[in-house]
């Protein structure tokens, strides 16, 4: 579990990182928040969150190797889909790791990606969603 929660919280820490023109952390005014995006905030906005993280292989009783998947969403008022922060989410991500406290990310791979639109009293949401793939050693 803590293995999970470290490589998302790379995550997050790699898309605030991003500040220069064009980047994330720019296109979004950086409201990049893990899980759930606060009622009050302006959008678009962007949440990182665990989605899952197995044990692979142990040595000695410890874990060792854990299948991480994090889901990276954006999330826009309206019927628009925000692709120009998705497209550079998955530049700053595709093929990226590094280490967070004692936790290795091997290299980050989008896997899927959803699309969909939302609608909450009377209000519409458009949401796109990647989901990234990374072994992780402690």
């Amino acid at each position: 579990m803590l293995e999970g929660q470290r490589v998302a919280s790379l995550v997050f820490d790699l898309l605030k990182a991003d500040t220069g023109a064009g980047g994330v952390n720019t296109l979004t005014s950086g409201r990049i928040y893990r899980d759930r995006v606060p009622q009050t905030a302006v959008l678009p906005a962007v949440t990182v969150t665990l989605v899952s993280a197995t044990d692979v292989s142990t040595l000695g009783g410890v874990r060792v190797g854990t299948n991480v998947l994090v889901d990276v969403r954006v999330v826009n008022a309206g019927t628009v889909y925000s692709n120009a922060i998705a497209d550079r989410i998955d530049v700053v991500l595709q093929n990226t790791g590094g280490l967070k406290e004692t936790v290795r990310t091997v290299e980050l791979v989008r896997e899927q990606v959803q699309a969909f639109i939302e609608d909450d009293a009377g209000t519409s949401f458009a949401h796109l969603i990647a989901t990234y793939r990374t072994p992780a050693y402690a």
